[in-house]
């Protein structure tokens, strides 16, 4: 809220005025005033601040990693033993189980930590 306070004296006697006042002094009979103007406010600031880190990592996991490496190892000599449609279907699964291990053998983590001050 702003508050606004006007006074008003005659230039040359000095006599107080208001502020709206047109023409000569009625104190001395001439003409020119000073009008003062003053202006109070109040200005209210305030702050915040948020913040958030990050921490991302591979979380491994050994029995799963050597798993994969086995799986990816043996399945050719596996498809070589069993020739025909049994080393195809022997194939497939062991490639079905290697895609499924795969994402455990190294999973992202994200620790994510927020907050405010």
């Amino acid at each position: 809220m702003s508050e606004i306070e006007q006074t008003a004296h005659c230039a040359h006697c000095g006599a107080e005025l208001p502020p709206s006042h047109i023409g000569p002094c009625p104190s001395c009979g001439q003409e020119g005033k000073h009008i003062n103007v003053s202006i109070q406010e109040t200005i209210n600031i305030t702050s915040s601040l948020h913040w958030e880190t990050r921490r991302e990592y591979y979380q491994k996991h050994k029995g799963a990693t050597v798993a994969v490496i086995a799986i990816t190892v043996i399945s050719p000599f596996i498809g070589l033993a069993l020739v025909g449609p049994l080393g195809i279907i022997a194939g497939l699964a062991l490639d079905c189980i290697a895609y499924y291990l795969g994402p455990k053998a190294a999973t992202k983590i994200i620790e994510i930590t927020k907050g405010n001050a």
